[in-house]
């Protein structure tokens, strides 16, 4: 009740604060400096409570069903996802967006911005542009950027091992590369505003590195002084934070750093407790203490499975202790092709937030709520610590059509601070409007159209519209999309429930959660309720059947299809199966070649199948029987 009340006061908070215009942005003009363990904008104190965007640089979530390997997941944000990603860290009140690293790789690749498999190393101008074009929307945005330069742990993006060995000896061909790196990235002039890098203060600092190990080892120590005194030597206006990661590398070992010129300020991550300390907010609190007046500490990474009653007493520690930032893992912007980009570390089960949180009140969904309360308590403590007013809920801006194959396959780019959309649709350009949907969310299906219009008919010219909705209004419409042509009607069912589906459908439970950790990010599924026995999803198809797909999960133990008429004949279809991980997931399609009337569509996951056997989204096609 307590969880529920406290929402309830948030969403009535915002829709009191709701307003027409987004205030402009707080100008970037100075550095931000240090004195002791402060910071400063000018000669205002500069605190904040933000987030973590990791796919501002580079995008690692594209999570599509037909990604064979990890290296479809990378692609390099275009300008819509930035501005996406900054703007919504403004209406957030964040300040700061913290990036992750410089990516590198043995080898050109082009969503990678050095190649280091020589010295020096090559940059490619592709990928940089992502940076550049992050801190010319940034700087618009009144946004400041903190950008790790290296993974401790990274095949994909880059890390230690990428370098080569003995990457932590000062004077080793793997330093001299990270050195060749840091040196072209600090040196780089932006093509987009004319800046060098190291000349401008959209930069809030660079950080060593995310989450590196430093110890009591004397070589890695030894390379923390080096790098240090190295970037200090090639951006000496930005600051330069050293990027630890576990309390028990700062804890009782940080004197000589704390005392270190070239050091501003040290990072914690919130995924392990000190022994002394049972929560986050208490570990905080004994490396406080011990860099107190002289070194500024920043939680670069609250955990994100931090629960609101544990968010808030650590924020209202960062607060009341003096620390200078916290910054959430993670949040993930708008999808250039529709929807979020969706990501949860796999096994942790906890997946990355989209603002501003969503209503779904018909789905079992707990992660919902859970997500709504979370993005509101770090909306009231970056105004809290920041001591600007509270960033006011705004129109959205119109969202983006993007081009209608048919009435089944509906997509846009959503509008940052959007929570629902409206649909609508015309039989010509000029309306009169029809309103299909009033209250369309974009943040559950993930890498797949948005939303199916099922009352289109046939042979029929439509033309369409979307419309970003907040507690503060509806955005102007959305550009036009048509004619789209009508030759059949479309059923997508993405399996939240079943109510698309025939009563003859059997020994079928439906699961739903933001991580699903073996079924990429697909939200809901269906699977055998008694995995002993053949689980069955039926359709009823109202006309001559066309085509239908689907997504399935561990299909090792392949599905099979049925047609059903109804004189009580039935027959067995051979859909294609496309399959991707040796059978961990498989696209089925099938496209009507013989004429098949009206009639049931069948679909068994087989008794012999693995227990995680697992449908993802369903799409059936039929036109009028002849």
């Amino acid at each position: 009740m307590r969880q529920l009340t406290g929402i309830l006061l948030l969403l009535t908070a915002l829709s009191a604060a709701a307003t027409t215009a987004l205030p402009p942005p707080e100008p970037i003009v100075h550095f931000i400096t240090r004195q002791g363990d402060r910071l400063y904008d000018g000669d205002r104190e500069y605190r904040f409570v933000s987030v973590n965007m990791p796919d501002a640089l580079q995008i690692i979530s594209n999570y599509r069903f037909d990604g064979e390997t990890a290296e479809i997941r990378l692609r390099v944000p275009d300008e819509f996802e930035q501005r996406d990603a900054a703007r919504t860290v403004r209406q957030m009140g964040g300040r700061v967006l913290r990036t992750f690293m410089i990516t590198a790789r043995q080898g050109a690749h082009p969503a990678v911005m050095f190649d280091v498999s020589k010295y020096p190393v090559v940059p490619n101008e592709s990928a940089l542009l992502a940076v550049d074009r992050l801190l010319q929307i940034s700087r618009e945005e009144g946004v400041r950027l903190l950008i790790p330069l290296i993974a401790y742990r990274s095949a994909l993006r880059g890390d230690p091992d990428t370098y080569g060995p003995d990457f932590w000896m000062v004077g080793t061909e793997a330093n001299l590369k990270f050195k060749s790196m840091i040196a072209q990235v600090l040196g780089r002039t932006n093509p987009l505003t004319g800046i060098l890098y190291r000349d401008d203060p959209t930069i809030f600092g660079w950080q060593t590195g995310n989450e590196l190990v430093i110890g009591t080892d004397p070589v890695r120590r030894h390379w923390l002084h080096d790098i240090a005194a190295y970037i200090k030597q090639h951006a000496p206006n930005q600051l330069h934070i050293d990027g630890r990661n576990k309390p028990n590398d700062i804890y009782d070992l940080y004197s000589e750093f704390a005392d270190s010129p070239h050091i501003d300020a040290v990072s914690y991550h919130t995924y392990v407790n000190l022994p002394q300390a049972d929560t986050p907010a208490g570990t905080l609190r004994l490396i406080q203490d011990q860099v107190r007046g002289k070194l500024p500490v920043i939680v670069t990474e609250i955990a994100m499975y931090t629960s609101p009653q544990a968010l808030r007493a650590l924020l209202d520690e960062v607060v009341a202790g003096g620390t200078v930032g916290a910054q959430w893992w993670g949040v993930r912007f708008h999808n250039r092709d529709g929807g979020f980009y969706k990501h949860s570390d796999r096994a942790s089960q906890f997946e990355d937030l989209n603002w501003p949180g969503f209503s779904a009140t018909h789905l079992d969904l707990p992660e919902i709520a859970s997500e709504r309360e979370l993005l509101g308590i770090l909306h009231d403590y970056a105004a809290r610590i920041s001591g600007l007013p509270p960033v006011p809920v705004t129109v959205p801006a119109a969202p983006r059509l993007l081009p209608v194959p048919d009435p089944g396959h509906i997509s846009w780019q959503g509008a940052a601070g959007a929570s629902s959309y409206a649909l609508e649709r015309a039989s010509a350009p000029g309306g009169p409007w029809t309103r299909l949907a009033d209250e369309v969310c974009d943040h559950l299906i993930t890498y797949s159209t948005l939303f199916c219009d099922p009352t289109a008919g046939t042979g029929t010219d439509w033309y369409y519209r979307v419309i970003a909705r907040n507690a503060a209004g509806d955005s102007e419409p959305s550009n036009i999309y048509g004619p789209v042509h009508t030759d059949r009607h479309w059923l997508v069912d993405d399996l939240f429930d079943g109510s698309r589906l025939d009563p003859t459908s059997n020994n079928l439970q439906f699961k739903r959660a933001y991580a699903h950790d073996a079924y990429l990010e697909d939200v809901a599924l269906a699977q055998r309720r008694d995995p002993t026995q053949p689980g069955r999803l039926a359709y009823r198809v109202s006309g001559t059947l066309r085509s239908f797909s689907l997504t399935a999960f561990e299909t090792h133990t392949p599905l099979k299809f049925h047609y059903r008429i109804k004189d009580g004949q039935r027959s067995e279809l051979q859909a294609r199966s496309i399959v991707y991980q040796e059978g961990r997931r498989t696209r089925y399609e099938f496209n009507a070649t013989v004429y098949l009337p009206a009639g049931v569509l069948e679909i068994e996951l087989p008794a012999q199948a693995p227990v995680g056997q697992a449908v993802g989204r369903v799409e059936l096609s039929w036109s009028t029987d002849r």
